[in-house]
């Protein structure tokens, strides 16, 4: 059967619905045909099985997969399985890859779930090169720190070179309401030189 072929069949079987597949079809992520690769990930949305060390271990070479359209749908599994805080340990692990196409997987992958417990290891990565990673990085734990991490998320406001990751620390910081952050905030406005970073600080101000 060709490739073409075997990836359709993989995802006519994730329109069954029936989670059973998924011990039979998850190992064709280490097949050398990107088509087959990508199918058995895209019928796992489908069939969303448990969340397991096993499952979630495949997930993870999936993410970090050459081709961008296999950790896409490795990305888009995850938040439909949605694993538990423990089983998420090797996804924050990949931010600590020296490949940013798969740190960017691994931070978009974290934007669809419970991060929560994972707060602390995000911060500690929160200086990543990539400006793409640290924005992601700066998403979650706006999401999930609460008000434990304004002091942080002020730090990013202030000393970010990059005008997307500000802007989004603006954005994340405009839904609390401490007394520091809102004159965070108006220090932006006053003395941002971006436009749009400006646009969020005013927003949350």
């Amino acid at each position: 059967m060709n490739a073409q072929r075997c990836g359709g069949r993989l995802q006519n079987l994730g329109k069954i619905g029936d989670p059973r597949a998924a011990d039979s079809i998850l190992p064709l992520v280490h097949d050398p045909a990107t088509i087959v690769r990508e199918a058995p990930v895209l019928a796992m949305g489908r069939v969303k099985p448990t969340a397991t060390d096993g499952v979630v271990a495949l997930l993870m070479q999936a993410l970090e997969d050459p081709v961008e359209s296999v950790r896409q749908a490795a990305v888009v599994m995850i938040g439909e399985i949605e694993p538990g805080s423990r089983l998420l340990e090797p996804v924050v692990g990949l931010l600590r890859s020296s490949d940013v196409t798969i740190r960017r997987a691994a931070v978009r992958a974290l934007l669809q779930v419970d991060a929560s417990q994972w707060v602390p290891a995000l911060v500690a990565a929160g200086r990543d090169p990539d400006a793409e990673v640290r924005q992601g990085i700066v998403s979650v734990v706006g999401e999930w720190g609460g008000a434990a991490v304004s002091p942080w998320l002020r730090e990013r406001l202030a000393q970010d070179p990059s005008p997307g990751v500000r802007a989004e620390a603006a954005y994340r910081l405009g839904m609390l309401s401490d007394p520091e952050t809102r004159a965070a905030l108006n220090t932006t406005i006053a003395k941002d030189p971006d436009s749009g970073v400006r646009r969020w600080a005013k927003r949350g101000a």
